[in-house]
């Protein structure tokens, strides 16, 4: 299947459908706002290059524009500031113009969060997120713009990870023509967009703007993207099924026209289902049958699945964070097999598994 992406025009129609249907603007703010925090500190974790003794507090310098892109930014400053952090607030264009935008300014100020200008920041940040122009940007920087642009680069090349929200400042979401994009804009290491990759995300000439790019779901009704999960023609008719069919399979169940029961469930009722299907795989292994151990474990996985398809619904995560998490923290605490430290036994591997686990908990 092709690499599913709306335009931003798109985009702002689904929104408005969304804010309609219930889901208000202010709540897909702060959903993506959540959402991109807790991405920049599993990742900021998870950075190698740049470690932080846990004595340490972080620190994050965040570019806001005066629209919503500049409000998803307040929302991360406020939830990285509650978790501990050193958090710097930079406002590009002035204050914020949106009315969503400028209610959580006041939050981030209620929480004393410091301001700055441009050409004010604070020295050396492990974190900038940039949070200056979203889906609404088109055509080149402008005097600020392209300043805010620099620092970043400067901070960047000091040390810091760069994070941007749905799009790199300066970088069109419908651009599809190298020649038409201002090399001036954000280079980010990382770019958490929402809902869905924008036209600009596919392109081969974007990725050394975008890095690495992560698409998470904050609740917008989008008809068109579960018809872009594969049919239950083409389901039903595979010989051989794969993780992303399986994920397939379990959205179908939960779509609106899918199964009654799996439709009704919820994190909560799931849990006696999660308690069962673990106990039942543990007494497969107990009893070293390994054919039953095979079918429990399929059992275990369609409580992960689904447990992570309705959290996609709902817009807190999906199996996508799932996997990113899990894989993340295996690479973290097991430094003697993806780094460079040797270990001599089983005793010292798990010694080291604790240290580094008691300090990812003192992190956070």
């Amino acid at each position: 299947m092709s690499e599913y992406c709306v335009s931003c025009a798109r985009m702002k129609d689904l929104e408005k459908a969304t804010d309609e249907s219930g889901l208000s603007y202010y709540q897909m703010m702060e959903n993506a706002g959540n959402i991109a925090a807790n991405r920049i500190m599993e990742m900021t974790m998870a950075t190698r290059e740049r470690p932080h003794p846990s004595t340490r507090q972080l620190t994050a310098r965040i570019y806001c524009g005066k629209g919503n892109n500049g409000g998803d930014g307040f929302v991360v400053a406020r939830i990285l500031k509650q978790r501990g952090w050193d958090v710097q607030l930079i406002l590009v264009d002035g204050e914020p113009q949106t009315p969503d935008a400028v209610t959580n300014y006041g939050l981030a100020k209620e929480l004393g969060i410091p301001i700055a200008a441009l050409g004010d920041a604070d020295p050396d940040p492990d974190v900038v997120v940039d949070a200056i122009y979203g889906t609404g940007f088109h055509g080149r920087l402008r005097e600020k713009g392209a300043a805010a642009a620099a620092e970043i680069a400067d901070a960047k090349a000091a040390g810091a990870v760069v994070f941007a929200l749905d799009i790199p400042s300066g970088m069109g979401g419908d651009l599809t023509d190298e020649s038409e994009l201002d090399e001036r804009c954000v280079k980010a290491d990382c770019t958490v967009t929402f809902h869905a990759k924008k036209p600009v995300h596919l392109q081969g000439f974007a990725s050394k703007y975008c890095g690495e790019v992560i698409t998470v779901d904050i609740g917008i009704v989008d008809e068109e993207r579960n018809r872009s999960l594969q049919t239950k023609e083409q389901l039903v008719n595979k010989e051989a099924y794969d993780f992303r069919d399986f994920v397939d399979i379990v959205a179908q169940l939960r779509a609106p026209d899918g199964c009654v029961w799996d439709r009704a469930q919820t994190h909560e009722t799931l849990t006696k289902y999660m308690t069962e299907e673990a106990q039942e795989a543990v007494e497969a292994m107990l009893n070293g049958d390994d054919e039953n151990l095979c079918e429990e474990l399929g059992d275990v996985l369609l409580q992960i699945v689904l447990n992570a398809q309705i959290g996609a619904e709902d817009g807190t995560f999906t199996i996508d964070d799932v996997i990113q998490g899990i894989s993340e923290k295996m690479i973290r605490r097991h430094p003697w097999v993806f780094g460079d430290m040797e270990i001599d036994s089983i005793d010292e591997n798990v010694s080291l598994w604790e240290q580094i686990k008691q300090k990812e908990k003192e992190m956070k």
